[in-house]
Protein backbone atom coordinates (compact mmCIF):
# COMPACT_ATOMS: atom_id res chain seq x y z
CA UNK A 1 0.00 0.00 0.00
CA UNK A 2 1.14 3.65 -0.69
CA UNK A 3 2.33 5.66 2.47
CA UNK A 4 -0.49 8.43 3.32
CA UNK A 5 -0.46 11.72 3.74
CA UNK A 6 -3.35 13.40 5.30
CA UNK A 7 -3.32 17.45 4.73
CA UNK A 8 -6.24 19.52 7.16
CA UNK A 9 -7.16 22.33 5.33
CA UNK A 10 -4.87 21.80 2.58
CA UNK A 11 -6.58 23.21 -0.65
CA UNK A 12 -5.08 26.71 -0.53
CA UNK A 13 -1.70 27.86 -2.00
CA UNK A 14 0.56 25.99 0.30
CA UNK A 15 -1.43 23.12 0.14
CA UNK A 16 -1.76 22.36 -3.02
CA UNK A 17 2.39 22.86 -3.60
CA UNK A 18 2.81 20.02 -0.77
CA UNK A 19 0.01 17.78 -2.49
CA UNK A 20 1.59 17.96 -6.24
CA UNK A 21 5.33 17.35 -4.50
CA UNK A 22 3.92 14.23 -2.48
CA UNK A 23 1.48 12.67 -5.17
CA UNK A 24 4.67 13.17 -7.42
CA UNK A 25 6.22 10.52 -5.29
CA UNK A 26 3.18 8.72 -5.54
CA UNK A 27 2.06 9.25 -1.76
CA UNK A 28 -1.92 8.68 -1.12
CA UNK A 29 -3.09 12.38 -0.33
CA UNK A 30 -6.07 13.28 1.67
CA UNK A 31 -7.50 15.91 2.03
CA UNK A 32 -9.59 17.40 4.80
CA UNK A 33 -11.64 19.78 3.40
CA UNK A 34 -15.42 21.66 4.43
CA UNK A 35 -16.29 21.74 0.55
CA UNK A 36 -17.72 19.55 -1.61
CA UNK A 37 -14.69 19.00 -3.80
CA UNK A 38 -11.21 19.71 -4.78
CA UNK A 39 -10.38 22.92 -6.73
CA UNK A 40 -10.34 21.65 -10.76
CA UNK A 41 -6.30 22.36 -10.64
CA UNK A 42 -5.31 20.72 -7.80
CA UNK A 43 -3.10 17.46 -7.71
CA UNK A 44 -4.61 13.97 -7.67
CA UNK A 45 -5.68 13.77 -3.81
CA UNK A 46 -9.28 11.79 -2.01
CA UNK A 47 -11.64 15.13 -0.35
CA UNK A 48 -12.71 13.87 2.52
CA UNK A 49 -15.13 16.68 4.10
CA UNK A 50 -15.13 17.51 7.78
CA UNK A 51 -16.00 20.47 10.01
CA UNK A 52 -13.14 21.07 11.73
CA UNK A 53 -14.98 21.57 14.67
CA UNK A 54 -16.19 18.13 16.06
CA UNK A 55 -14.51 14.33 15.22
CA UNK A 56 -16.22 11.75 12.94
CA UNK A 57 -15.85 9.56 10.36
CA UNK A 58 -12.89 10.90 8.81
CA UNK A 59 -11.20 10.13 12.05
CA UNK A 60 -10.40 6.82 10.07
CA UNK A 61 -8.52 8.33 7.79
CA UNK A 62 -5.69 9.30 10.28
CA UNK A 63 -5.40 5.40 10.83
CA UNK A 64 -1.44 4.04 10.42
CA UNK A 65 -1.16 7.66 7.73
CA UNK A 66 2.82 8.02 7.29
CA UNK A 67 2.03 11.93 8.09
CA UNK A 68 -0.75 14.60 9.05
CA UNK A 69 0.02 18.04 7.81
CA UNK A 70 -2.10 21.19 9.61
CA UNK A 71 -2.75 23.99 7.83
CA UNK A 72 -6.14 25.20 8.60
CA UNK A 73 -6.91 29.02 9.74
CA UNK A 74 -9.01 31.38 8.15
CA UNK A 75 -7.12 34.12 5.61
CA UNK A 76 -5.24 36.95 8.03
CA UNK A 77 -5.50 38.71 5.09
CA UNK A 78 -8.74 40.82 6.15
CA UNK A 79 -10.03 43.91 8.70
CA UNK A 80 -9.11 42.91 11.99
CA UNK A 81 -12.17 43.44 13.16
CA UNK A 82 -14.22 41.93 16.05
CA UNK A 83 -15.59 38.95 13.60
CA UNK A 84 -12.80 38.69 11.51
CA UNK A 85 -10.19 38.35 15.24
CA UNK A 86 -12.77 35.64 16.56
CA UNK A 87 -12.90 33.71 13.26
CA UNK A 88 -9.35 33.67 12.82
CA UNK A 89 -8.55 32.56 16.33
CA UNK A 90 -11.35 29.63 16.23
CA UNK A 91 -10.80 28.38 13.28
CA UNK A 92 -7.34 27.44 14.32
CA UNK A 93 -7.45 26.56 17.64
CA UNK A 94 -10.47 24.27 16.97
CA UNK A 95 -9.25 22.31 13.66
CA UNK A 96 -6.16 21.80 15.97
CA UNK A 97 -7.78 20.65 19.27
CA UNK A 98 -10.61 18.53 17.25
CA UNK A 99 -6.99 16.68 15.30
CA UNK A 100 -5.70 16.06 19.10
CA UNK A 101 -8.92 14.53 19.72
CA UNK A 102 -8.65 12.38 16.24
CA UNK A 103 -5.21 11.10 16.47
CA UNK A 104 -5.73 10.22 20.13
CA UNK A 105 -8.41 8.04 18.95
CA UNK A 106 -6.77 5.93 16.42
CA UNK A 107 -4.91 2.44 17.16
CA UNK A 108 -2.06 3.56 14.52
CA UNK A 109 -1.80 7.26 15.05
CA UNK A 110 0.30 9.09 11.81
CA UNK A 111 3.98 9.25 12.80
CA UNK A 112 4.38 12.78 12.26
CA UNK A 113 2.00 15.86 13.16
CA UNK A 114 3.36 18.79 11.20
CA UNK A 115 1.03 21.77 12.39
CA UNK A 116 1.55 25.12 10.94
CA UNK A 117 1.88 28.14 13.20
CA UNK A 118 3.70 31.61 12.35
CA UNK A 119 6.67 33.40 12.56
CA UNK A 120 4.38 36.54 13.44
CA UNK A 121 5.16 35.41 17.01
CA UNK A 122 8.19 36.92 17.81
CA UNK A 123 9.02 40.34 18.96
CA UNK A 124 9.53 42.91 16.54
CA UNK A 125 13.40 43.66 15.90
CA UNK A 126 14.88 46.67 14.38
CA UNK A 127 18.81 47.10 13.59
CA UNK A 128 21.72 45.53 12.77
CA UNK A 129 20.82 43.10 15.90
CA UNK A 130 20.68 39.01 15.30
CA UNK A 131 17.85 37.61 14.35
CA UNK A 132 15.13 36.12 16.16
CA UNK A 133 16.12 31.94 16.13
CA UNK A 134 13.93 28.94 17.94
CA UNK A 135 15.79 29.62 21.43
CA UNK A 136 14.47 33.10 21.62
CA UNK A 137 12.35 33.76 24.02
CA UNK A 138 11.03 37.00 23.90
CA UNK A 139 7.61 37.11 21.82
CA UNK A 140 5.71 39.39 21.20
CA UNK A 141 2.41 41.14 21.84
CA UNK A 142 -0.70 42.15 19.81
CA UNK A 143 -3.80 40.16 18.36
CA UNK A 144 -1.24 38.53 15.77
CA UNK A 145 0.85 36.60 18.68
CA UNK A 146 -2.27 36.02 20.96
CA UNK A 147 -3.11 33.85 18.04
CA UNK A 148 -0.24 32.11 17.45
CA UNK A 149 0.59 31.63 20.92
CA UNK A 150 -2.79 30.36 21.54
CA UNK A 151 -2.73 28.10 18.37
CA UNK A 152 0.21 26.55 19.49
CA UNK A 153 -0.94 25.67 22.74
CA UNK A 154 -3.58 23.84 21.36
CA UNK A 155 -0.99 21.93 19.73
CA UNK A 156 1.37 20.78 22.10
CA UNK A 157 -1.37 19.99 24.72
CA UNK A 158 -2.36 16.83 23.90
CA UNK A 159 0.33 14.24 24.27
CA UNK A 160 0.01 11.55 22.04
CA UNK A 161 2.33 8.31 22.34
CA UNK A 162 4.53 7.46 19.59
CA UNK A 163 3.52 10.40 17.46
CA UNK A 164 6.14 13.45 16.54
CA UNK A 165 5.29 16.40 17.10
CA UNK A 166 6.34 20.05 14.84
CA UNK A 167 4.79 23.10 15.21
CA UNK A 168 6.15 25.21 12.32
CA UNK A 169 6.42 28.95 12.79
CA UNK A 170 6.08 29.74 8.75
CA UNK A 171 7.52 32.65 7.68
CA UNK A 172 6.07 34.27 3.80
CA UNK A 173 6.10 31.75 1.25
CA UNK A 174 7.15 33.40 -1.97
CA UNK A 175 5.32 31.57 -5.07
CA UNK A 176 4.42 33.18 -8.24
CA UNK A 177 1.05 30.90 -8.20
CA UNK A 178 -0.71 32.43 -5.05
CA UNK A 179 0.14 33.90 -1.53
CA UNK A 180 1.54 37.85 -1.33
CA UNK A 181 4.03 37.46 -3.75
CA UNK A 182 1.34 37.67 -7.08
CA UNK A 183 0.18 41.53 -5.30
CA UNK A 184 3.85 42.27 -4.40
CA UNK A 185 4.77 41.86 -8.21
CA UNK A 186 1.72 43.40 -9.48
CA UNK A 187 2.26 46.81 -7.58
CA UNK A 188 6.18 46.55 -8.78
CA UNK A 189 4.89 46.85 -12.12
CA UNK A 190 2.49 49.55 -11.54
CA UNK A 191 5.48 51.46 -10.48
CA UNK A 192 4.02 51.04 -6.92
CA UNK A 193 7.28 48.94 -5.51
CA UNK A 194 9.18 51.95 -3.20
CA UNK A 195 10.04 50.76 0.31
CA UNK A 196 6.40 50.79 2.29
CA UNK A 197 6.68 52.12 5.82
CA UNK A 198 10.32 53.30 6.68
CA UNK A 199 11.36 50.37 4.93
CA UNK A 200 13.53 49.20 7.75
CA UNK A 201 11.42 46.33 9.24
CA UNK A 202 12.73 43.07 8.13
CA UNK A 203 10.78 40.83 6.53
CA UNK A 204 11.70 37.28 6.77
CA UNK A 205 10.54 35.53 3.62
CA UNK A 206 10.81 31.95 2.01
CA UNK A 207 10.70 30.32 -1.16
CA UNK A 208 7.82 28.38 -2.10
CA UNK A 209 10.04 25.16 -3.26
CA UNK A 210 12.01 25.21 -0.01
CA UNK A 211 8.72 25.46 1.83
CA UNK A 212 7.90 22.42 0.30
CA UNK A 213 11.41 20.79 0.96
CA UNK A 214 11.44 21.45 4.18
CA UNK A 215 7.61 19.69 4.86
CA UNK A 216 9.12 16.79 2.83
CA UNK A 217 12.07 16.98 5.58
CA UNK A 218 10.70 17.34 8.25
CA UNK A 219 8.27 14.07 7.92
CA UNK A 220 11.59 12.40 6.86
CA UNK A 221 13.84 13.57 9.81
CA UNK A 222 13.12 11.23 12.71
CA UNK A 223 15.51 13.80 14.83
CA UNK A 224 13.83 16.80 14.84
CA UNK A 225 10.24 17.61 16.98
CA UNK A 226 9.59 20.91 18.66
CA UNK A 227 9.58 24.06 17.11
CA UNK A 228 10.84 25.03 13.83
CA UNK A 229 10.89 28.11 11.99
CA UNK A 230 9.98 27.69 8.19
CA UNK A 231 12.61 31.15 6.57
CA UNK A 232 15.34 31.49 4.32
CA UNK A 233 18.90 31.78 6.32
CA UNK A 234 19.02 35.75 5.18
CA UNK A 235 16.23 38.19 6.06
CA UNK A 236 16.24 41.29 4.65
CA UNK A 237 14.40 44.80 5.36
CA UNK A 238 11.47 46.09 3.61
CA UNK A 239 13.88 48.36 1.55
CA UNK A 240 15.60 45.64 0.33
CA UNK A 241 12.92 43.22 -0.64
CA UNK A 242 11.05 46.19 -2.44
CA UNK A 243 14.43 47.03 -4.69
CA UNK A 244 15.01 43.37 -5.78
CA UNK A 245 11.20 43.57 -7.16
CA UNK A 246 11.23 46.98 -8.91
CA UNK A 247 14.70 45.24 -10.67
CA UNK A 248 12.91 43.00 -11.59
CA UNK A 249 9.46 43.80 -12.40
CA UNK A 250 9.16 47.40 -12.56
CA UNK A 251 9.35 49.83 -15.36
CA UNK A 252 12.66 51.31 -15.67
CA UNK A 253 13.26 50.26 -12.15
CA UNK A 254 10.86 52.75 -10.46
CA UNK A 255 8.92 52.94 -7.44
CA UNK A 256 6.96 54.99 -5.52
CA UNK A 257 7.08 54.55 -1.62
CA UNK A 258 4.68 54.22 0.62
CA UNK A 259 4.45 56.13 3.98
CA UNK A 260 3.21 54.58 6.85
CA UNK A 261 0.36 56.59 6.63
CA UNK A 262 -0.31 55.68 3.17
CA UNK A 263 -0.06 51.75 3.85
CA UNK A 264 -2.73 52.30 6.55
CA UNK A 265 -5.30 54.57 4.58
CA UNK A 266 -4.61 51.69 1.85
CA UNK A 267 -5.49 48.67 4.00
CA UNK A 268 -9.11 50.35 4.81
CA UNK A 269 -9.45 50.29 1.02
CA UNK A 270 -7.76 46.69 0.70
CA UNK A 271 -9.54 45.17 4.11
CA UNK A 272 -6.74 44.03 4.99
CA UNK A 273 -4.60 44.92 7.89
CA UNK A 274 -1.48 47.23 8.24
CA UNK A 275 0.98 44.91 10.27
CA UNK A 276 1.27 42.38 7.77
CA UNK A 277 3.38 44.96 5.74
CA UNK A 278 4.69 46.88 8.40
CA UNK A 279 5.90 44.59 11.28
CA UNK A 280 9.30 43.78 11.81
CA UNK A 281 10.01 39.92 10.97
CA UNK A 282 13.96 38.94 11.81
CA UNK A 283 13.39 35.10 11.94
CA UNK A 284 16.03 32.18 11.35
CA UNK A 285 16.33 28.75 11.88
CA UNK A 286 18.75 27.00 14.29
CA UNK A 287 16.75 23.69 14.07
CA UNK A 288 17.30 23.56 9.83
CA UNK A 289 20.78 24.84 10.04
CA UNK A 290 22.30 22.42 12.77
CA UNK A 291 19.96 19.82 11.25
CA UNK A 292 21.37 19.91 8.11
CA UNK A 293 18.30 21.18 6.12
CA UNK A 294 20.12 22.35 2.42
CA UNK A 295 18.07 25.63 1.26
CA UNK A 296 17.34 25.76 -2.62
CA UNK A 297 17.27 29.21 -2.57
CA UNK A 298 18.87 31.22 0.66
CA UNK A 299 19.06 34.89 -0.94
CA UNK A 300 16.39 36.59 -2.24
CA UNK A 301 17.96 37.90 -5.55
CA UNK A 302 18.17 33.83 -6.56
CA UNK A 303 14.28 33.76 -5.12
CA UNK A 304 13.03 36.83 -6.90
CA UNK A 305 15.14 35.57 -10.22
CA UNK A 306 13.66 32.13 -10.22
CA UNK A 307 9.97 33.32 -9.48
CA UNK A 308 10.23 36.12 -12.58
CA UNK A 309 11.10 33.49 -14.76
Amino acid sequence: MKNKIVLAGGTGFLGKALAQSFAEKEYEIVVLGRSNELPADFPKARLVTWDARTTGSWVEELEGAEALVNLCGRSVDCRYNETNRRLILESRVNATRVLGDAVAQVKIPPKVWLNAGTATIYEDRRGEVPPHDENSDDLGDGFSVEVAKAWEEAFFETEVRNVRKVAMRISIVLGAGGGAFPVMRRFAQLGLGGRQGSGSQWMSWLHLEDWVGIVDWLVSTESVSGVVNCAAPNPVTNAVFMSEMRSAFAPLGVGFPAPAIAVRVGAVFLRTAPELVLKSRKVVSRVLRDEGYVFRFPNLEEAISDLSG
